[in-house]
């Protein structure tokens, strides 16, 4: 998987907005709204306001008329997030035999500590499983 370099200043916050905006249009096949992603997020749309601002200002969403969508460079470090977050759900199942009802809020704590070295490191450990826990594909 060939990385862009991600833009200087990416908190485990606006991951989070990242990966939720591609989980979504993942699921759904179309772009989300803001009220949508709020609620996804638990939190109130004035809240992501200003996330969405800055995102927008690094260049990795557009927004217009409350629809947000990723740009080229957005998916790519969303597409990225997804493969560290499933791969390491991968790893505290099979390899750690945690319970499928814990693995994601591990998984989610852990996603933003690893490095894309230690993440190839663990795909290969775990033989670079197409699926995680959940059944849900893992992005190559």
């Amino acid at each position: 998987m060939k990385r862009l370099k991600p833009p200087r200043t990416i908190t485990p916050t606006k991951e989070d907005y990242l990966r939720a905006i591609y989980l979504f249009e993942e699921k759904n096949k179309r772009s989300i709204h803001a009220i949508e992603l709020a609620r996804d997020l638990g939190l109130a749309k004035s809240t992501i306001s200003e996330r969405l601002r800055e995102l927008a200002a690094q260049g990795l969403i557009e927004a217009s008329y409350s629809i947000v969508t990723l740009t080229v460079r957005g998916r790519v470090l969303a597409r990225e997030l997804t493969f560290k977050h499933r791969i390491i759900e991968v790893f505290l199942h099979n390899v750690l035999k945690m319970p499928l009802s814990k693995i994601h809020d591990e998984a989610h704590r852990l996603e933003h500590a690893f490095s894309d070295e230690a993440i190839r490191r663990l795909a290969k450990l775990v033989g670079n499983p197409k699926k995680d826990p959940h059944g849900e594909e893992i992005p190559q």
